[in-house]
């Protein structure tokens, strides 16, 4: 959910600093323009001339060897040719090449925690002889405290899994193995009904407005509350033209509010049979010993670790809402930019599953997902602030225990347990996922908690 100061980026080493000095005074008077930011450091650093023309001579010597000129062998034709060709471009090199090198060494003496990349600007003042002088802008992490939580008011919820609750979802998993058989009689509720319909705005057919042979249980929910209430009652091979008003915030702009004609055939009725809650039933779902016992006791191992999680969920956004309240810092803009395309590109991978496409210009929007990705670093930042303040651990025994848990929903536990503890980078995620909520229980113990107790079926209805 969250990201450490460490996991997010670390400051660059010194080395591996770089930056375009050679850069045009149009973009930097673009960059004054941006509103002013806390984390933002500068410093000056210089470069002697003698040092940029030995550079040069050092860099049109090794152009000196593969440069082809008209009437000499490569490497062999005369300095002055080679430095009127390659002059410009040598320097500019030389240039870079020591100003990337002088604000390394800059940044490294004064030690610097960096946030991303530092850019480096030739210096508006060259008053110094002999000198080249450049500024040097970059991040650095801001100061985080540990937030008093004394009076703030965080919630921890609770839920008990009741017999009914099992058994209610014993019965959804019944409906979801429903089968049909022809019956001749009007149309009810939760009958399968066969119709052909066709659909005019304006005395014309509309898009998707018809079809033959289409099939939906009715009163499910599959089609507009008022088609539905209108095959209610339709006996096989009756016919009906009623109008139908499209909702107001219809997905269909062409039909949003607009009343249609709808004329609809009934040509089949199919009525609902649900299979018995009993050992046959149970093997079909893959209980091959201990029947319907065996599938409530799985059914509610299964529910029980479900609301688990989302109990825990559920709590651990409270105490992260606390914490972005009672904590105020400002949080460095290259960090957030980065989450934020981060979390726009799963937004576009996630559309694309869904098979939905947005025009680039909707991404491109600079707002996009900013609050979110503001929040999450900053959230980063405060709970790595509060593990190392607070000397919060992940022990081994809550690490495992947590594969343990994750391990229950698959069919070979110990290989999925193996799995997790013996890969380096999925250990790591749970030692983050240790380490978040044990954060979570320290903050619920330093607040002003308050618990509230919340229904099974608002909880499972809710987005995991």
């Amino acid at each position: 959910m969250t990201e450490t100061k460490d996991q997010v980026e670390a400051a660059p080493a010194a080395e591996e600093v770089k930056a375009e000095t050679a850069v045009a005074e149009s973009a930097k008077e673009e960059a004054v323009k941006v509103e002013p930011n806390p984390l933002e450091r500068k410093v000056e650093v210089s470069v002697s001339r003698a040092d940029i023309e030995k550079e040069v001579q050092k860099r049109l010597k090794q152009y000196a060897k593969k440069a082809k000129f008209h009437g000499f062998r490569p490497g062999k034709a005369p300095m002055s040719m080679v430095a009127a060709t390659y002059g410009f471009e040598a320097e500019q090199e030389a240039i870079n090449q020591l100003a990337v090198d002088a604000a390394s060494k800059a940044l490294q003496e004064g030690k610097f925690e960096i946030v991303g990349q530092p850019s480096i600007y030739p210096a508006e003042k060259q008053d110094e002889e002999g000198l080249v002088k450049f500024e040097v802008a970059f991040e650095v992490f801001p100061e985080v405290k540990v937030p008093d939580l004394k009076g703030v008011k965080v919630t921890e919820f609770e839920c008990t899994l009741t017999e009914e609750d099992v058994n209610k979802t014993l019965d959804v998993m019944r409906k979801q193995r429903t089968t049909y058989s022809k019956v001749e009689r009007p149309a009810q509720d939760n009958d399968l009904v066969t119709v052909d319909f066709e659909g005019k705005l304006n005395g014309e057919v509309f898009k998707g407005g018809k079809a033959d042979n289409y099939k939906f249980v009715l009163g499910a929910g599959q089609m507009l509350p008022a088609f539905e209430d209108a095959i209610k009652g339709m006996a096989i091979g009756e016919e009906k033209t009623f109008p139908l008003t499209f909702p107001a915030e219809y997905p269909s702009q062409e039909l949003a509010g607009k009343e249609v004609s709808f004329t609809v055939k009934l040509t089949g009725v199919e009525e609902p049979h649900l299979p018995e809650l009993n050992d046959e039933f149970a093997a079909s779902l893959g209980i091959t010993e201990g029947g319907v016992a065996q599938l409530t006791a799985d059914v509610k191992e299964n529910l029980e670790r479900e609301l688990k999680n989302r109990l825990t969920n559920k709590t651990k956004q409270s105490v992260m809402d606390a914490l972005l309240k009672a904590s105020e810092f400002p949080v460095p803009h290259a960090l957030v930019e980065e989450e934020r395309l981060k979390m726009v590109e799963a937004q576009k991978e996630m559309l694309k599953a869904r098979g939905l496409t947005l025009p680039d210009t909707v991404f491109a929007n600079k707002e996009l997902m900013l609050d979110a990705a503001t929040n999450r670093v900053r959230l980063g930042l405060l709970i790595q602030e509060i593990i190392k303040a607070e000397d919060i651990k992940a022990t081994p025994e809550e690490v495992k225990a947590l594969a343990t848990d994750i391990s229950k929903s698959f069919e070979d536990p110990e290989e999925v347990i193996n799995w997790y503890l013996n890969d380096p980078q999925r250990k790591s995620e749970l030692i983050g996922v240790v380490l978040e909520n044990n954060v979570v229980n320290w903050a619920l113990k330093n607040a002003d908690t308050q618990k509230e107790t919340v229904k099974f079926e608002d909880l499972m209805a809710a987005q995991a």
